[in-house]
């Protein structure tokens, strides 16, 4: 019979190796859920609560977000235009909550303009074509929309999609009311 070699610490060797294997078993368990989980983009949360609009009125990119009435203001409004991945180019702000989120087509508020109680940021930049551009807007950038700008054959401009993750602009209409008609790609017009 073979005898092990005494245990000069005193130590409960069968009971060490089994409270090691279980905390390498439920570590090695939320590691693997975790990589599992990961994998997958819908369980990452967006960073902003949900998607805002733009259309193009007046020949200017006009901001709403038609979620606005079921999620109320927190701090007070802004809306802020930045290029994607780089500076701001319009940027205003009212503080005081007086001032509520667009929250449709008709009360959209145009790149440039201000709100009667707000306080301007950032003076707008001219914007320019093929630039992939973020807008948020309400408090805490709650609300979203992407786009880019470009012009039709006639000179027209257009808003229109991102590619690439944002380095890229497409020429696809962002909107179904931006996309000529078949009058307008058939004779120009």
């Amino acid at each position: 019979m073979l005898r092990s070699s005494p245990n000069p610490l005193g130590l409960n060797l069968k009971n060490l190796s089994r409270r090691l294997h279980t905390r390498y078993s439920v570590t090695t368990s939320l590691f693997i859920i975790g990589l599992c989980s990961s994998g997958n983009s819908d369980a990452i949360s967006k960073p902003y609560d949900a998607d805002a609009q733009v259309i193009m009125k007046d020949g200017l990119p006009c901001f709403f977000a038609p979620m606005a009435n079921e999620k109320p203001p927190k701090f007070g409004q802004t809306i802020k235009v930045h290029i994607n991945r780089g500076q701001t180019v319009w940027h205003i702000d009212e503080e005081h909550g007086t001032e509520q989120v667009p929250s449709n087509i008709d009360r959209c508020v145009k790149y440039g303009t201000t709100w009667r109680t707000g306080a301007t940021i950032k003076e707008p930049a001219p914007l320019q074509d093929g630039v992939p551009y973020i807008a948020d807007i309400g408090s805490t950038a709650r609300f979203r929309v992407t786009f880019c700008l470009s012009r039709t054959a006639q000179g027209e401009q257009l808003l229109t999609k991102w590619k690439d993750g944002g380095y890229m602009c497409t020429d696809e209409p962002l909107n179904a009311a931006d996309k000529p008609s078949i009058w307008q790609r058939m004779f120009g017009k």
